[in-house]
């Protein structure tokens, strides 16, 4: 697998997490029972998908091997 795709998989799989994180704990208090799962997911997937798109738009700038916008 080149550099790229693991650094763009990284990139989305980091970002989904992230956001169900900060989601969870912005949840106060938090209760794995009654969180709006189905929201936190969606939320967390659009962002994900969002990551993947300026990941896939950054193919052609930047380090040749890299998914970022910067050098």
């Amino acid at each position: 697998m080149s550099t790229y795709l693991k650094d763009l998989s990284e990139r989305v799989v980091m970002t989904f997490l992230a956001t169900v994180a900060a989601l969870a704990v912005a949840a106060e208090p938090f209760n794995v029972i009654t969180f709006e799962w189905g929201a936190a997911l969606t939320v967390a997937g659009s962002a994900a998908v969002l990551s993947l798109l300026k990941g896939l738009a950054a193919r052609g700038t930047g380090p040749s091997d890299g998914a970022g916008l910067g050098t």
